[in-house]
């Protein structure tokens, strides 16, 4: 669904971002009691929202294999390593992971799976630059900083949860929470590669 919805016309995109900005902030609203920390998450909701569209928008612009300007290479860059850390940081927890990274705020993340997903960001991000011919440089900060930045994202939605006592921002997806739950991360990563794209296009 989320492939089909990347490869759809820019416009069908954006609406699309932006039932997500309403389903998430109606999320946001019912847990207004967690404070001034319901702002900050409700800015970074709408900088990542807005990040997403500019990057679809984007298309494949700045690379050197001759790719169709369409074809959504920085969204991708986005959105495929941020799935690649999860994924890697589940799978390696689940396996090898002993010492909790944050038990008062995520109890199930540890810091073997969180090793784990930033090895695995940083290869996919990198497959990713080099499938597309992206500049390195832009490439080689997602790289270094995707990681730690997609962790950063789904522990400070995390922090709002617990400050109400909630499992879940929402009950939308049944057996993984609601939109906030699944785009936490990425809504933190998709301004970090807008900036990227942004030194590239600076650059030249």
């Amino acid at each position: 669904m989320v492939l089909a919805a990347i490869l759809a016309p820019l416009p069908v995109f954006g609406l699309l971002l932006a039932v997500a900005l309403v389903l998430a902030g109606r999320e946001l609203t019912a847990l207004r009691r967690a404070g001034g920390v319901v702002a900050i998450e409700g800015a970074l909701l709408i900088a990542g929202l807005a990040s997403l569209f500019g990057l679809r928008a984007a298309g494949a612009t700045l690379n050197a294999h001759g790719w169709d300007p369409t074809v959504p290479a920085w969204l991708f860059l986005a959105i495929l390593p941020t799935w690649a850390a999860d994924v890697a940081a589940y799978a390696v927890g689940s396996v090898f992971g002993r010492r909790k990274l944050a038990p008062r705020i995520s109890p199930g993340k540890t810091w073997e799976g969180t090793i784990g997903g930033f090895f695995a960001a940083a290869i996919a991000a990198f497959g990713v630059g080099a499938f597309f011919g992206l500049p390195r440089a832009s490439v080689a900060l997602v790289v270094v900083a995707i990681g730690p930045v997609a962790l950063a994202g789904d522990l400070f939605e995390s922090y709002l949860k617990r400050r109400v006592g909630a499992k879940d921002s929402g009950a939308l997806l049944p057996g993984h929470g609601g939109v906030l739950d699944r785009i936490d991360g990425l809504i933190a990563v998709a301004p970090l590669v807008a900036v990227a794209l942004y030194l590239a296009s600076s650059l030249g």
